[in-house]
């Protein structure tokens, strides 16, 4: 479970440091994993409301977190 969180944490900052949209391919060979893991870790990160949009040229971070009103 630890490695997740820390894989995921990299991704957060891959995402928030890239000034373009960041494919599923090329995240998964910057974290080394499969890409079907960045995609069950995008949805994860989804559920805790963070602002992770997918686009037809990758993934982009709006914000890094989203507040629930």
């Amino acid at each position: 479970m630890k490695e997740g969180n820390s894989r995921r944490e990299r991704l957060v900052n891959i995402l928030k440091t890239s000034a373009r949209p960041v494919s599923g391919s090329a995240l998964s060979k910057e974290l080394g994993v499969s890409r079907q893991v960045i995609v069950q870790d995008i949805a994860l990160m989804r559920a805790e409301n963070y602002g992770i949009l997918s686009t037809h040229r990758g993934y982009i971070l709006r914000t890094e977190k989203t507040e629930n009103n």
